[in-house]
């Protein structure tokens, strides 16, 4: 019966292979394909990629894989697919060390990752946040492991995995800093052995890192992203000020980080989970380091100056750990009033996989309009291009053409007859006084003329 597990990811690549989808679309996917390409003509006597923005481990182990496929978009593919299977059976082997009864562990195994929507969706994206999902969780693992007396190879493992996980995404940082909390905050018994313990790997972590980036590319990677604009005011607001513009939400920044405990994206169930809750279920070591994950990274990611499920993702399995001993009252429960528990679990699974399918539409839909519009500009044959929110995409898909991002900065002049691919309306409510809308003003005072419209809003301009 665990091949089950299997099922929503092999259904999710049917379904997004069959719809044209490649996994790409968005600067951050388009990044990665284009450095993946990067590693490749390194190791064929090219230049050494530049780390300016994202950490190039996901992109590099995909550059290899893609030596073998022939294809790096593949290769990116397939590392995101296999780290969403190694996080559900990594999952699944921690929840049998509550109880081995197959059941329950089967069935929240599936509802919990397996066919999370949310997750299930990014696994199928040439995005690192699964791959570093997977790893994070893994040093969960092996810290609990050693945690619990299991000798000192497994701190070993912890640190190799963080080291790992740090080198793909950056994000997890906060929670490397939760679970050595958690491991300072265990049984008095042997604390100062503890200690020394935890400043070996945090160094050993840190050790890692500076290897793989030098100090320069280590402040690139912070300099001018929503890490420099992190506030603990944040958590109280719904409008917010980020390189992103001007964001406003329904909600404030902590009651949206809550909504990962029933949001139908994350898990559908966890509403039903809740009076199942108890405070007990926080005193074994697993779920007390998870606890300490996931308090520490929501508050983390409340302070950040946008609200985004890419982000929370990264909590997930640690909040499914919190929740298991409730899912397994639950089953009970049902089991004795007669209410058939695996078949709620079944419609539940489907009503999941269903929820992915939209999930997943409007990203499939933004990849083809990239591509769209991608050939709708390269059949003007430009000399140069200006756009806002397409300029990795254009790089991929419409080079060697010069593309120029409007918002890195104000430009005083542009090149006459270069092509200019905006969302005007987008650009009035949302970067109003800001590089992208400034720039989008000038290019309007030099004088340009709309030459194409697309249904989404995008309007093709030529500079005179």
């Amino acid at each position: 019966m665990v091949v089950i597990l299997f099922l929503p990811v092999l259904l999710a690549l049917l379904w997004t292979w069959t719809n044209g989808y490649e996994g790409v679309n968005g600067q951050d996917a388009h990044d990665y394909w284009r450095i993946a390409r990067e590693w490749t003509a390194y190791w064929a006597g090219g230049g050494r990629p530049v780390i300016a923005e994202h950490p190039h481990g996901y992109p590099m182990a995909a550059a290899v894989l893609g030596a073998v496929m022939g294809d790096e978009l593949v290769g990116l593919r397939v590392v995101s697919a296999l780290s969403l299977l190694i996080l559900v059976f990594s999952l699944r082997w921690v929840l049998s060390r509550f109880s081995e009864e197959r059941g329950p562990l089967l069935a929240f195994t599936l509802l919990a990752v397996a066919a999370c929507p949310f997750l299930l969706r990014y696994g199928m994206m040439s995005m690192s946040d699964v791959p570093g999902t997977a790893l994070i969780f893994m040093t969960y693992i092996m810290l609990a492991q050693w945690q619990q007396g299991k000798g000192r190879w497994s701190l070993f493992g912890a640190v190799v995995f963080a080291g790992l996980a740090m080198t793909v995404r950056m994000a997890v940082a906060p929670l490397i800093g939760a679970l050595v909390l958690a491991i300072i905050h265990g049984e008095q018994e042997g604390r100062c052995r503890r200690w020394t313990w935890v400043i070996g790997a945090t160094v050993a972590v840190l050790v890692v890192v500076l290897t793989v980036l030098s100090s320069y590319e280590l402040e690139g990677l912070i300099h001018g992203s929503p890490l420099a604009e992190w506030s603990p005011l944040n958590l109280f607001r719904r409008v917010l000020h980020s390189d992103d513009g001007v964001l406003v939400y329904r909600v404030p920044n902590i009651v949206y980080v809550l909504g990962i405990f029933v949001h139908p994206g994350f898990l559908p169930m966890g509403i039903l989970l809740l009076p199942f809750f108890r405070k007990a279920d926080l005193f074994t070591v697993p779920v007390r380091m998870a606890t300490w994950c996931v308090g520490c990274y929501l508050l983390f990611i409340a302070g950040m100056p946008f609200q985004n499920d890419r982000v929370l993702l990264m909590a997930l399995p640690f909040v499914a750990v919190l929740l298991y001993p409730a899912f397994q009252r639950a089953w009970a429960w049902s089991a004795v009033r007669g209410l058939r528990p695996a078949l709620w679990v079944s419609a539940m699974a489907l009503v999941q996989v269903g929820l992915f399918a939209r999930a997943i539409q409007p990203f499939m839909d933004q990849a083809r309009t990239e591509r769209e519009l991608a050939n709708e500009v390269n059949d003007l044959h430009p000399e140069w291009i200006y756009t806002h929110g397409m300029g990795a995409a254009f790089i991929n898909y419409c080079g060697p053409v010069p593309v120029t991002e409007l918002w890195y900065g104000v430009i005083d002049t542009f090149e006459q007859g270069a092509i200019v691919v905006v969302k005007p309306q987008n650009l009035i409510e949302q970067w109003n006084g800001l590089p992208p809308g400034i720039n989008w003003q000038r290019i309007q005072q030099q004088g340009a003329d709309s030459i194409g419209w697309h249904v989404d809003g995008w309007v093709i301009s030529r500079i005179r």
